[in-house]
C-alpha cells in the first residue's frame, strides 16, 4: 500500500529488543501447565493451573477435553485488551475483527457462523453473556472484558451442550473474574499512554481496583473501574462527510462491583454488577475501489480487490458509529450440605446497541432516486435477558461423581431504526425511507446431568445428557415507502437433546490420553420475511453437530516441558444459512459441513526465568452439501477459518539488582489466508474475497520494584496492514461498488505503570 501518512519511527533499544524477541519462540503464557503443583525447590517447573471448565475446580491437565487458559495478569502485561488480542495464543480460536471494540465474529474449530446466531457461547463466571437467539446479533457481538479485573480466560474447544446449552456447539469462552476477598485489604492503580501509527493524538487508559474486607473473614467488597481512549488513525475521504479526520476514535469505560458474603464455612454468596460503555465514532476500516471478478466453473461469486483509496483511508458518506451500553447483574449461592453442594446462579442483563449505517452504495448506479442521493440511518438492538441455573454437585474424589441441574432463560429483543434519504449536501428529503420496529422473545427450559465413574486408579469414564425446549415469537411493524406489511408470526417450539461421552487413561501422573464424543446445537427460530410458505420456511430448525476427538496431555523433563495434542472430526448438520428471497434476508437449514484438524500446545522452561511456548492449529472446514434454496457453495473453506495458524512466544524474567525484577517477552502470530464471507452463487450476494495471510509481532517488557511496576509494549511491531475482516459492497443490482476491510490496529507503542497498595 502507498502511504499517505508519515509513519512513526522507532529506534534504539526497542528495535534491538524486538529483533531478539521475534527470534525467541514461545511463551508458557499458556496457563495450561502442569499436572501437579511443582515443588518449591524446582524453580523451572511449569505451574499448575485450575479451571472450572466442567463447573467444578480441576487441574487443566486432568480435564478430558481441549481447554486453553490465559491469566488476566499475563494479558495485562502484554497490553492485550480485547478478544481479538486474546485469540493470538489460543489454538483453534479465530476472531474476525469487525473494526470496533465489542464487535467481532468468533469461531472455534472451524464452526463458523454464517447466520446471525452465535456458534460459540460466552460466560462470565457462572452466567451466560449475550443473545441466545438469532435476533440479538450474537454472531457478531461479544463483550470485551478488559484484563484488569480478569482472573483468567478459559477457552473450551468442541461442543459444550450438556453443561452450557444452546449456542456453545463450537465451544465456549469463559471470563473468570477476580473474586472479592474477605481477608485482606488491597488496592491497585495503573495507566498507560501510547502512540498508534497514523493517529493524530495519543492513546491512553487509566484503571483502578480496591478490595475491602468489610467484616473480616465474613464480608468482602471489590470495586474496579477503567477508562480507555483510542485515537482515530483512519481518515474518511467521502465528499462533505462529517468526522473525516482520524474518523475511528473509540472510548471504552466501565466498572465492576463484587461482594462476597461467607456467613459460615459451608455457605457463600457472591453478588456482582458489571457495566461497560463503548463508543466508536467509526470503524477501523480501509476502503478499496477496484474489483476484478474471478472466472470459476461452479458459478461462484469471487473477486479480487485492488486500488486502495490510500493508506489508512476509507470512504463512507455516513460514519459507521457504534455505541454499546451493557449491564450484567449476578447472584451466585454455594451451599455445601455435606452429601452434595447446591449452586444457584442468577443473572439479569441488558444491552443497548446503536449502529449508524451507510447504505449509499446500495443505490450507486441504480436510478431509483436522484443522482448523488445519500442513504443513512441507525439500527438499534435492545436486549434484556434473565437466566437461572440450579445444580447439585457431588463431592470430588469419590468413585462416582455426579451433577444434576436445571436451567431457564427468558430473553426479549427489540430491533428498531430508520433509513433516510439525503441530498449530496446532507439535506434530508425522505424520512423515513424505511423504518423497522421488530420484537422477538426467546424462552428456554433445560435439564441436565453429568457423571464420572472411576473404574480404576488409571481409568475413568464420563457421560452427560441435556434436554432443552425453547419457545420463540417474532413480530414486525415496518413503515416508510419501502416498508412491507406487518408480520405477527406464530410461536415456534423446539426440543433438543444433547449428550457427551468421554474416557481418560493415565499412563502416569504426568501423561493422560483421552477420547471424547459430544453433541451440540444452536437454536432455530422464526423467519423475518412475510412471504409465502412455499418460498420461505416459516421457521428453521436447530442445527446440530457431533464432535469426535482424541487427545494427549503430557508433561516431562521434571515438569519443565508440556505437550498437548488433539485431533478432532466434527459432523455438522442442518446448518443455518442466510439466503435472500425477493430482497429479504431469510434463514434456511442448508445442508451439512465437516471440520477436521489437529491442535497443539507446547510449553518449555529450559532454565530458571525462561518460558517458551508454541500454539498451533490446522483446520479443514468445508460445506459438504446444501439444500436447493441456499446460495452457498460446497468445497470452500468456511469463512473466518484459516487452515493453518500458529504463535510462538517467549518470556524471560530475571533479577536486575537487589529487589529490582525485570521481564521481557515477545510473540509472533502467523495466520493463513481466509475467506472473509462464505462463497455464494454469482448474482445472489456480494462477491467473496479471500484475505491474504499475515504475520504479527508483539513485544512487552517490565521493571518492578516494590509496589511499582513500569511497563513498555510494542504491538504489531512491523506495522502490518493485516486484513482481519470485511466484505465487498454491492448495489441493488448485485454489482460490486467498494471493498471495506477491517485491519489489525497499526503499530502501537507505549509505556505504563501499575502501583499496588
Amino acid at each position: 500500500m502507498s502511504s499517505s501518512k508519515t509513519p512513526v519511527t522507532q529506534s534504539g533499544p526497542l528495535v534491538v529488543a524486538s529483533v531478539l524477541c521475534s527470534v525467541m519462540a514461545g511463551n508458557a503464557a499458556m496457563a495450561q501447565q502442569s499436572a501437579a503443583t511443582k515443588p518449591d525447590s524446582d524453580a523451572d517447573a511449569l505451574q499448575e493451573v485450575l479451571v472450572t471448565a466442567n463447573k467444578r475446580s480441576e487441574n487443566v491437565q486432568q480435564v478430558a477435553a481441549s481447554v486453553s487458559v490465559q491469566s488476566g495478569e499475563l494479558l495485562l502485561d502484554r497490553h492485550q485488551e480485547q478478544l481479538t488480542d486474546y485469540a493470538n495464543n489460543v489454538p483453534g480460536l479465530n476472531v474476525g475483527n469487525l473494526g470496533k471494540a465489542g464487535l467481532a465474529s468468533v469461531n472455534l474449530r472451524g464452526i463458523a457462523s454464517v447466520s446471525n446466531s452465535a456458534s460459540v457461547g460466552a460466560y462470565v463466571d457462572e452466567v451466560p453473556l449475550g443473545s441466545s437467539s438469532r435476533f440479538g446479533n450474537g454472531a457478531n457481538q461479544i463483550t470485551d472484558v478488559l484484563p484488569y479485573d480478569l482472573e483468567r480466560l478459559e477457552v473450551l474447544r468442541g461442543p459444550q451442550g450438556t453443561l452450557y446449552g444452546a449456542g456453545a456447539m463450537g465451544g465456549l469462552i469463559k471470563y473468570v473474574l477476580k473474586s472479592a476477598d474477605t481477608h485482606e485489604f488491597s488496592a491497585r492503580l495503573g495507566g498507560d499512554v501510547g502512540n498508534i501509527d497514523g493517529a493524530g493524538s495519543a492513546s491512553w487508559s487509566v484503571r483502578g481496583a480496591v478490595n475491602v474486607p468489610l467484616v473480616k473473614d465474613v464480608l468482602g467488597l471489590r470495586i474496579s473501574v477503567y477508562d480507555k481512549s483510542l485515537p482515530g488513525y483512519i481518515d474518511n475521504v467521502a465528499a462533505n462527510a462529517p468526522n473525516s479526520k482520524d474518523a475511528n476514535r473509540q472510548v471504552q469505560r466501565g466498572g465492576r462491583v463484587a461482594m462476597l458474603w461467607q456467613p459460615t464455612e459451608a455457605v457463600s454468596v457472591k453478588l456482582g454488577a458489571l457495566v461497560s460503555f463503548n463508543d466508536s465514532a467509526d470503524g477501523g476500516t480501509v476502503s478499496y475501489t477496484g474489483f476484478t471478478p474471478v472466472t470459476t466453473t461452479d458459478g461462484s461469486s469471487i473477486g479480487v480487490v485492488s486500488a486502495p483509496l490510500g493508506d489508512l483511508t476509507q470512504s463512507h458518506a455516513f460514519p459507521q458509529a457504534l455505541r454499546v451500553n451493557m449491564g450484567l447483574y449476578t447472584a451466585t449461592i454455594n451451599w455445601n450440605t455435606g452429601p452434595f453442594e447446591v449452586v444457584s446462579a442468577t443473572s439479569w442483563s441488558n444491552q443497548r446497541t446503536l449502529t449508524t449505517v451507510d447504505q449509499t452504495t446500495a443505490i450507486r448506479g441504480i436510478p431509483i432516486l436522484p443522482p448523488g442521493t445519500l442513504l443513512g440511518g441507525n439500527t438499534g438492538i435492545r436486549l434484556e435477558k434473565v437466566t437461572q441455573e440450579l445444580r447439585l454437585v457431588s463431592p470430588q474424589g469419590q468413585g462416582l461423581e455426579w451433577m444434576v441441574g436445571g436451567f431457564y432463560t427468558d430473553e426479549k429483543v427489540a430491533l428498531y431504526g430508520p433509513l433516510n434519504a439525503y441530498t449530496p449536501t446532507y439535506q434530508l428529503f425522505i424520512s423515513p425511507l424505511l423504518a423497522s420496529d421488530d420484537k422477538a422473545t426467546f424462552k428456554e427450559y433445560a435439564f441436565f446431568g453429568n457423571t464420572t465413574w472411576t473404574v480404576s486408579d488409571t481409568f475413568d469414564v464420563s457421560a452427560g445428557l441435556r434436554y432443552a425446549k425453547n419457545k420463540q415469537t417474532f413480530n414486525s411493524n415496518p413503515s416508510g415507502p419501502l416498508g412491507g406489511p406487518p408480520t405477527i408470526a406464530p410461536e415456534s417450539n423446539e426440543g433438543v437433546t444433547t449428550w457427551s461421552l468421554a474416557g481418560r487413561y493415565h499412563v502416569s501422573p504426568d501423561v493422560l490420553f483421552y477420547g471424547r464424543i459430544a453433541t451440540g446445537y444452536r437454536a432455530g427460530g422464526r423467519n423475518t420475511a412475510a412471504l409465502a410458505s412455499t418460498v420461505v420456511p416459516p421457521a428453521v430448525d436447530s442445527d446440530t453437530l457431533t464432535s469426535y476427538e482424541v487427545g494427549l496431555k503430557s508433561q516431562f523433563l521434571d515438569r519443565r516441558a508440556l505437550l498437548n495434542v488433539t485431533a478432532f472430526f466434527i459432523d455438522w448438520k442442518d446448518i443455518q444459512l442466510n439466503s435472500t428471497v425477493n430482497g429479504s434476508t431469510i434463514l434456511t437449514n442448508g445442508g451439512k459441513a465437516e471440520s477436521k484438524g489437529i491442535e497443539l500446545t507446547g510449553a518449555f522452561s529450559p532454565s530458571e526465568g525462561w518460558n517458551l511456548g508454541l500454539n498451533a492449529a490446522y483446520t479443514d472446514s468445508q460445506l459438504k452439501s446444501t439444500n436447493a434454496g441456499a446460495f452457498f457453495l460446497t468445497g470452500y473453506q468456511l469463512p473466518g477459518v484459516p487452515k493453518l495458524s500458529f504463535s510462538v512466544t517467549a518470556d524471560y524474567d530475571w533479577t536486575v539488582m537487589g529487589d529490582w525484577e525485570a521481564h521481557i517477552g515477545g510473540a509472533l502470530r502467523q495466520v493463513d489466508k481466509v475467506w472473509l464471507t462464505g462463497v455464494q452463487l454469482a448474482g445472489r450476494a456480494a462477491p467473496a474475497v479471500e484475505a491474504p495471510s499475515y504475520t504479527l509481532v508483539n513485544l512487552n517488557a517490565s521493571l518492578a520494584h516494590g509496589r511499582f511496576t513500569y511497563k513498555a509494549f510494542a504491538n504489531n511491531l512491523t506495522n502490518k496492514r493485516a486484513i482481519q475482516g470485511g466484505l465487498e459492497l454491492i448495489n441493488l443490482g448485485n454489482q460490486p461498488q467498494q471493498g471495506d476491510f477491517w485491519i489489525a490496529q497499526p503499530r502501537s507503542i507505549g509505556v505504563g505503570v501499575d502501583v499496588k497498595f
